[in-house]
């Protein structure tokens, strides 16, 4: 019960006494070590884990809880082992089929993954995040016999909600891949009302968090804080609106020799939003704490290389921080057409509550301006140090903008960043297909084709003097 409750703290002294008491109690050891995931003690949620599988080696729930823990650690193939022994435990598990299909995706390889997404649906019909991935790792053909599964799923009347919105997600993004607008607007709004209906979303009180950290940086001036310290390795922050170009940039600049393409990455996130700091925070105390936390994590990277990407593109909140906090850093900012990244936004499923702004048409356009009047703010207030992209003129003179970024970032340019698309990293972005690909030009005009669908949009734009 305390564990469900999500006590994970006092659960963990409760499972460790469990565990004095009879030393082998293997479900304790699985049920200890997700408490410990969930608290961020994650070795010792490794070991413990392991040792619930060293007493039964056939235990199902911590060999798949194992191969979640290496999954959200990125690493995959260590992931995909793991879930294979749960497919040999039981080959009627289906989560595990999703899983190692999730994992072919971010790996570039979408014929393997399809094979065992339909695995996992042949397994489970209603384990409806397979249809919305099948669907989202390519582009959906009208003969496409999965079409005909989900229009029958969504006319039973007894579907679970979540099944439902799922489902509806997974229809838009066929019916827009095959050029019927009407269905795609209808199954697109049915999924957005289904998830708002079960969130407590505000869009004021994300207003009330960008004024909040404008507040802090217009009332104090910053002395530069000398810091002695020196890390092995330094960021490239890649900031933006989500949808905006920044996971290409990032598959540009991580295919040089000289940088990891470590993703999006929740250290800085993590600290702003997990910080008590206020108005009255001393900022060099503040800065030397997001120093110290921010770096530390960073060098727990497994890599050698001397420039890591955080690909986070809200990290445009904290662009003061990290100039004052990690002078060293390079801050990348791509902006492009807004109509363009909001019709992006709107119409992606995110799994990710950091986006229940684009739930609705008005909010994904208002967040929009709020984006858009913080970052021309960190403009005037800290000149010259955040390097600008505008991604309608990056695809479109792509060699040209590439070596000046390179040189801006400050390292030497190599031809192999001409072939950024054959890059073999992990990206688990939404963009994980574009960016496998050559750089295609006009995508920020095609919301145009839904342009009678996006009014709302368009007005809330309008209305905060946003130019598109």
């Amino acid at each position: 019960v305390l564990k469900l409750q999500k006590k994970f703290k006092e659960s963990i002294t409760f499972y460790q006494k469990a565990i004095e008491l009879k030393k082998n109690y293997f479900e304790a050891y699985n049920n200890l070590a997700t408490s410990q995931k969930n608290v961020g003690l994650k070795h010792e949620a490794f070991e413990n884990y392991k040792h619930a599988i060293n007493l039964k080696a056939n235990n199902l729930e911590a060999n798949y809880n194992l191969a979640n823990l290496l999954y959200d650690e990125k690493r995959f193939e260590e992931a995909r082992e793991n879930y294979e022994k749960v497919i040999k435990i039981d080959n009627n598990f289906p989560q595990s089929y999703l899983s190692i299909g999730l994992i072919n995706s971010v790996q570039g390889k979408f014929e393997e993954a399809k094979n065992y997404f339909l695995k996992a649906i042949e397994k489970d019909k209603f384990l409806t995040e397979a249809y919305v991935y099948y669907v989202s790792t390519r582009k959906i053909d009208k003969n496409d016999y999965i079409i005909k599964v989900l229009e029958d799923l969504i006319n039973n009347n007894d579907l679970h909600p979540k099944h439902e919105q799922d489902i509806s997600y997974a229809l838009s993004k066929v019916y827009f891949d095959i050029d019927n607008i009407d269905l795609g607007f209808k199954f697109l709004t049915k999924a957005k009302k289904l998830y708002l209906k079960k969130i407590n979303f505000s869009i004021e009180e994300e207003k009330i968090s960008f004024q909040k950290v404008k507040n802090y940086f217009s009332t104090k001036k910053f002395k530069m804080i000398d810091f002695k310290d020196t890390y092995k390795a330094y960021p490239i922050f890649i900031i933006g609106m989500p949808r905006s170009g920044t996971s290409l940039l990032e598959q540009i600049i991580s295919t040089h020799s000289e940088v990891f393409g470590a993703g999006e990455l929740r250290i800085m996130p993590r600290i702003f939003y997990d910080t008590n700091w206020n108005e009255k925070t001393s900022p060099e105390e503040l800065f030397r704490f997001v120093r110290r936390e921010y770096l530390s994590n960073l060098g727990k990277i497994n890599t050698s290389k001397k420039f890591i990407v955080d690909k986070m593109p809200f990290n445009f909140f904290a662009v003061g921080f990290i100039l004052n906090s990690i002078p060293e850093a390079k801050i990348v900012h791509m902006s492009r057409n807004p109509m363009a990244v909001c019709w992006s936004n709107y119409k992606i499923n995110f799994p990710d509550p950091g986006m229940d702004f684009s739930l609705s048409q008005e909010d994904t356009a208002k967040y929009y301006i709020f984006y858009d009047d913080l970052m021309k703010f960190w403009s005037n207030n800290i000149k010259n140090k955040i390097i600008h992209i505008k991604y309608e003129n990056f695809v479109n003179d792509f060699e040209n903008e590439t070596n000046n970024l390179i040189k801006e970032i400050g390292i030497k340019w190599e031809e192999n960043i001409k072939n950024y698309n054959k890059n073999k990293r992990p990206v688990q972005t939404a963009s994980l297909l574009q960016v496998r690909e050559k750089i295609k030009k006009n995508t920020s005009e095609e919301w145009k084709k839904y342009k009678d669908y996006l009014k709302i949009m368009e007005e809330t734009l309008q209305s905060g003097k946003i130019n598109y």
